[in-house]
């Protein structure tokens, strides 16, 4: 079975680079096909969270179904297989620093039917009983993780690394990294601003200028990743059984969540004009969540990372304000 599934996806390669093999540098596309195909079935797994089989047919089916095509030298299976980053060539003013993001990522509440026991499991800091979901979305306003079940009464801290924890879980590959608020530790995979300086977006208006590369920085990381603020927003007004406990069990309320999350995924995509998306305020504002993650540390060099980004920015922004 392992020798046969070598040779599928071998050969599912091979024909897609043999059609566009014009296009194709040989050895960099050899060498990332062999170390491809050589994984075992738990390595990629590990990687892609299915195996080799199921990754083909997923192939196929983007392919004939989702009409992902062969992208200039990247092939249909690269274009599912690695992650979709900021790109370094991005010009949104709000993404353009931060290259390698894997976008936003934040916790929110939603409302759930539980036992008379387990009310005081799910009873949230908002004194509401809820489970703590984990989502994490595009520039765009995708989703592109969402995890449910967690009691309302667990920190977001817990619930992530539970994600980062599971083999089916969140992965974050090498050189990428995720915004995050106040909330989280500043560590490798996961940019958070600074403390004790001025964040929120609301602190930013009434032309209150950044007087420092701190609060600059805090600016552009608020205005990037207030996104899952935006897309949490949109989903629960576009989903009234987001808004209000229903009384399917927990279980069933949890699928019917990463249903919605799905279908407002197809419905950004394919709709050029969003009625209930025009409805959504610009700016939702996000609270401070004290939480801090234990097991996702920072080191020095991550800080020191941070630290010449945002003199970076702050440089460039006084530069152009001078001229």
């Amino acid at each position: 079975m392992g020798s046969d599934m070598h040779y599928m996806v071998e050969y599912q390669y091979n024909r897609r680079l043999l059609s566009n093999r014009t296009f194709i540098n040989p050895a960099s596309r050899v060498d990332y096909i062999n170390r491809l195909i050589t994984y075992n079935d738990t390595e990629f797994i590990n990687q892609l969270r299915m195996d080799r089989r199921t990754f083909i047919v997923l192939c196929e089916l983007l392919h004939n179904t989702g009409r992902l095509k062969t992208n200039g030298l990247v092939s249909i299976e690269e274009q599912v297989f690695s992650p979709d980053p900021v790109p370094k060539n991005c010009n949104d003013g709000r993404w353009k620093w931060f290259k390698n993001c894997l976008w936003a990522l934040d916790g929110t509440y939603i409302k759930v039917h539980v036992s008379e026991v387990d009310k005081p499991r799910f009873r949230s800091r908002k004194c509401e009983i809820a489970t703590n979901v984990l989502g994490a979305c595009s520039r765009d306003m995708m989703f592109t993780f969402v995890f449910p079940g967690w009691e309302g009464s667990a920190s977001d801290s817990r619930v992530l690394q539970d994600a980062l924890s599971r083999p089916t879980g969140m992965r974050v590959p090498n050189g990428c990294y995720y915004l995050m608020d106040g909330g989280y530790t500043n560590g490798e995979g996961f940019l958070a601003p600074y403390r004790g300086t001025r964040y929120h977006l609301s602190e930013w208006r009434d032309d209150y200028a950044p007087i420092n590369h701190e609060e600059y920085f805090n600016m552009k990381h608020s205005s990037a990743r207030n996104v899952i603020e935006r897309c949490f927003g949109l989903l629960k007004l576009r989903w009234a059984i987001l808004r209000s406990p229903s009384f399917y069990p927990l279980k069933k309320h949890c699928k019917i969540i990463v249903a919605c999350c799905l279908l407002h995924n197809l419905i950004r995509r394919e709709m050029s004009v969003d009625p209930i998306g025009h409805e959504l305020s610009e700016i939702i504002e996000d609270e401070v969540d004290h939480d801090v993650i234990g097991k996702v540390s920072s080191s020095p060099e991550w800080t020191t990372w941070r630290d010449n980004l945002a003199s970076q920015m702050f440089n460039e922004w006084r530069g152009n304000r001078s001229t």
